[in-house]
Parts: structure tokens; sequence; C-alpha cells
């Protein structure tokens, strides 16, 4: 849990031209346009023209709090895996969301990764990858049975366990662990009237 005080507590995040510019360097140019169907590939090519005109819009957006209902939607495709094609279970479904408002995300999250990792909030029995998680168990069931001990094992199965957390509750949990102010209030707008929906041409609301 979050021990630096009130004084330490991230409650904004700083959006320079150069900080989007990076972000817009790692786009792939493979990648399909989100809502606002602008292509990656244009965007990463224009990076320097649009640097400064991202930046602030995303400052404006954090300092607001207000985002565009297209930052929130998501056209939904699906993506062909194996098997019967006609068959609904062998595809798998694909949110395809803004471009703009993924860098924003990812300029957000460095700033929170960072934050968390300063103050030590997150306890090394956290994964974020089942492979991760399930090698240190084993590696502690194996050292019980070596000292001839026996181990009980239980198994919970959340689906979709994201999906399920109330967004109030989430709330909660990240100003425990040191958010706060424009930043907290930025991402719990973020997830109001999220969206999501298809349709023949691939764009949310359009007949």
């Amino acid at each position: 849990m979050f021990k630096g005080g009130d004084e330490h507590t991230l409650r904004d995040v700083t959006f320079t031209k150069e900080r989007v510019i990076k972000e817009l360097e790692k786009l792939r140019k493979d990648k399909s346009p989100g809502i606002d169907a602008m292509h990656p590939k244009i965007i990463k090519e224009l990076r320097e023209e649009l640097g400064e005109v991202l930046a602030n819009s995303m400052r404006k957006s954090m300092i607001t709090g207000e985002i565009p209902q297209d930052w929130r939607d998501a056209n939904i495709v699906h993506i062909y895996k194996k098997g019967n094609r006609s068959e609904p279970g062998n595809y798998t479904p694909v949110s395809l969301t803004c471009i703009v408002c993924k860098v924003m995300e990812r300029i957000i999250k460095n700033d929170m990764t960072e934050h968390l990792a300063e103050y030590n909030v997150i306890n090394n029995s956290q994964h974020g990858f089942t492979i991760t998680n399930l090698l240190e168990f084993l590696e502690e069931v194996y050292e019980k049975l070596d000292e001839g001990r026996a181990v009980d094992v239980i198994y919970l199965d959340f689906a979709k366990a994201f999906d399920k957390v109330p967004h109030i509750r989430l709330g909660k949990k990240m100003e425990a662990c040191g958010f706060g102010g424009n930043l907290l209030r930025w991402i719990e707008n973020w997830l109001k009237d999220r969206r999501q929906g298809w349709n023949k041409r691939g764009i949310f609301g359009m007949d």
C-alpha cells in the first residue's frame, strides 16, 4: 500500500510535445485505425507536425477532466483463429479504439508505473502474467515437497475478472495507491459511458 503521504500523491501527468512525439514514434504502421478512422501510419509520419497540437489537447483533457466520446468508443472486429469459419466461437473479438487516446493512455501509464515502482506499492506476490505466477507457485510447491510437507491447493477461476470490478471500488483502490487530483478524475471519467459497436462499415454509430 502507498505510504508516501499526500505530498507525494501523483495528481497530474505532464504532456509535452517531446513526450507525445516519442510515443507516436512507437506506433506500428500495420495496425488498424480506431473509431476516428485515423491510420497509425499517417499519424506516425506526421508526428512532428501533430506533436504540439496533440499535447495541447491532452493537457486540456487532463486539466478539465473532459474526454471526447470518440475516445471512449470502440469498434469490434472479429479475428479468425482456427477451425470452421462458420462457427462464431472460432473468432476472437478485438476492440479498435482511438489511436490518439491510446497515446495519451501510454503516457499516463508510464507515469503511474514509475510512481508505483518508486513507492514499492506493488507487492512481489502480484503478477501481470499467469506464467510468472505459475512458475513462482511451482517453485514453492516443490520446495515444500522436498521438505516432506503436504501441500493443499485451492483453485479460483474468475472469468473476465476485470469486467466485474466496480469502478467506484477501483477509484478507491487507486486513491489508496497514491493517485489523486486531475489524474484520478480523468481516469474515472474515462471509464464512464464507454461504448462498443460493430457494423458493416466498421465505424461506430454509422449505418
